[in-house]
C-alpha cells in the first residue's frame, strides 16, 4: 500500500482506501462527508476525515518565544547578555530557519558572540525542555511523519544534545505512541499480513535505539499472543483450554505475523498447556495399567506420593520478664518473678507415609507403607494445585495432600474430570 493512501471509514466499517489528494475533491463532491473517519499506519487513533483538506502544517515552535531581560548585576560583572536573551536569539533563529529546526554552526556561534556565553552549556536545562516540547508537538495529531523524523534529529543537533541524552528524554512519549499506534494498526483494518508490514514500518519510525525496541516488542508481541490463545481458545474448569481447531487457527496466525513461539517461551509454554488441558479435559481419556485389582474400575492415573495430612498440635509458651526460683529447703524451691504459661493450638501439614496414590473413574486411592485410603470421587469438593503436590477437599474426614514432585497440574485437571463425570 502506498505510503500516501488512507482507510476511510463510516458508522464503524471501512468503505474505501484513497490517496490524500484525492480526499479534497470527494468531500466536494459528497462522496464523503464529514462525519466519516480515516486512518493509517503509524496513527493511534481514527480522526475525522475533514482534517485532511488542509494537512500541510505551518511551521510553529511549540514554545512562546522567551521574554528579554537586561543583564543582571552578575551578568554585567562578567560582561555577559541575561540568559533569556540568549534564548531570544535562538528562538528567533529557529523561527527564521530555511529548513525546519536546522541551525548551524554559525548560527550558534553568532549567539555566543552576540551574548558573551556558551548557549549549550548556559542553558541546557532549557534547551531539553524545548526539546520534549518538540516531541509532544509531533505527536499530537497521532503521526509521526519521516519528515518529523528528520527535523527531530535537526533539532537535536541545533540544540547541542547528545543523541544518548535526545533518546532519554523522548523515550516515554515514543513508547507511549508506539504502544497505541501498535495496538491501533493491530485492531484496525486489513490482513495480519498487512498489520505485521504496517507494525514494521511503524517500529522502524521510532527513534528509539534496538536496546529499548527490542525488548519491548517481545513484551507486546508476547501479550498479543497470550490474547490470541484466551481468543480461539475456552475457560473449562476453571483452566484455559484450546481445540485443535483453535490451535490450528493459532499457528496462522503466528505465521501471518512472522511470530515464532520459540521467542516467547512463557507463551509457549501456555499454548502447549492449553493444549494438553484440552485432551485432558474434553479429549478421550487413556487407561493404564495399574498394579492393584480394581475390578470394574478404570485407572487413569498412579503417582508415588508422600501422604500429608493437617495435624494440630499443642504448644506451651512462657510469657513474662525475669523469673527464678530459690531453693528454700531439699527439693522446696520458691518462685520469684514474673511468670506465665499458655498454651497455643497450631495446624500444620504432616507426613503421614509414603506409598502410591491411585485416580480411577470412581475413587482416590493411597496404597501406603502403613497406611491405605481411599474414597469415592462424589466426596471430592475442591482440587488445588500446588508446585509440589495437590489438596483434595472432601466432605468428611479431613483434607489430603498428596505431595510429589512433577505433574501436579496435569494431576490437578484429571482429577476435576474424572469428579465432574462422577457426580454427573
Amino acid at each position: 500500500m502506498a505510503a500516501d493512501r488512507v482507510h476511510i471509514a463510516r458508522s464503524g466499517q471501512e468503505i474505501g482506501q484513497f490517496t490524500v489528494q484525492e480526499i479534497p475533491s470527494l468531500i466536494a463532491s459528497g462522496q464523503l462527508i464529514e462525519t466519516d473517519f480515516f486512518w493509517r499506519p503509524g496513527m493511534t487513533a481514527w480522526k475525522p476525515v475533514y482534517e485532511l483538506v488542509n494537512t500541510q502544517k505551518v511551521w510553529k515552535l511549540p514554545f512562546p518565544r522567551p521574554e528579554e531581560k537586561s543583564a543582571n548585576l552578575w551578568d554585567q560583572l562578567l560582561s555577559r547578555e541575561s540568559k533569556q536573551t540568549m534564548l531570544a536569539l535562538l528562538w528567533d533563529k529557529l523561527t527564521a530557519a530555511q529548513q525546519e529546526c536546522q541551525l548551524t554552526v554559525a548560527d550558534i556561534e553568532q549567539i555566543n558572540q552576540a551574548t558573551q556565553s556558551n548557549l549549550y552549556r548556559r542553558c541546557a536545562k532549557e534547551l531539553e525542555e524545548w526539546y520534549l516540547l518538540m516531541v509532544q508537538a509531533y505527536l499530537e495529531d497521532h503521526l509521526f511523519t519521516p519528515q518529523e523524523k528528520i527535523n527531530l534529529n535537526n533539532l537535536m543537533y541545533s540544540l547541542g544534545l547528545k543523541q544518548e541524552r535526545a533518546y532519554e528524554i523522548q523515550k516515554d512519549v515514543f513508547l507511549e505512541y508506539y504502544k497505541k499506534a501498535f495496538q491501533a494498526i493491530l485492531n484496525g483494518p486489513g490482513e495480519f499480513t498487512e498489520k505485521r508490514e504496517n507494525i514494521r514500518t511503524l517500529a522502524q519510525s521510532i527513534p528509539l535505539p534496538s536496546t529499548v525496541m527490542d525488548p519491548l516488542n517481545t513484551i507486546i508481541w508476547g501479550e498479543i499472543l497470550m490474547q490470541e490463545i484466551k481468543f480461539l481458545g475456552e475457560t473449562f474448569d476453571g483452566e484455559l483450554i484450546i481445540s485443535p481447531e483453535g490451535v490450528k487457527q493459532y499457528n496462522q496466525v503466528a505465521l501471518d505475523l512472522d511470530l515464532h513461539l520459540a521467542n516467547y517461551p512463557a507463551v509457549q509454554t501456555a499454548f502447549n498447556r492449553a493444549q494438553k488441558y484440552y485432551k485432558l479435559l474434553k479429549g478421550e481419556l487413556t487407561p493404564i495399567e495399574c498394579d492393584l485389582q480394581l475390578g470394574s474400575e478404570t485407572c487413569y492415573w498412579m503417582q508415588p506420593v508422600n501422604l500429608l495430612q493437617v495435624k494440630r498440635t499443642v504448644v506451651r509458651r512462657n510469657y513474662g520478664g525475669f523469673s527464678s526460683s530459690i531453693k528454700i529447703f531439699g527439693s522446696l524451691r520458691y518462685r520469684v518473678g514474673s511468670y506465665d504459661v499458655q498454651r497455643e493450638t497450631k495446624d500444620q501439614l504432616t507426613k503421614i507415609d509414603s506409598g502410591t496414590a491411585i485416580f480411577t473413574d470412581q475413587r482416590v486411592i493411597f496404597n501406603g507403607e502403613f497406611k491405605n485410603l481411599n474414597f469415592k470421587l462424589n466426596k471430592v469438593l475442591d482440587i488445588k494445585e500446588y508446585n509440589n503436590g495437590i489438596e483434595i477437599g472432601k466432605d468428611s474426614g479431613g483434607d489430603v495432600f498428596f505431595n510429589f514432585d512433577h505433574g501436579a497440574g496435569d494431576a490437578t485437571v484429571l482429577l476435576k474430570r474424572l469428579v465432574r463425570e462422577a457426580k454427573n
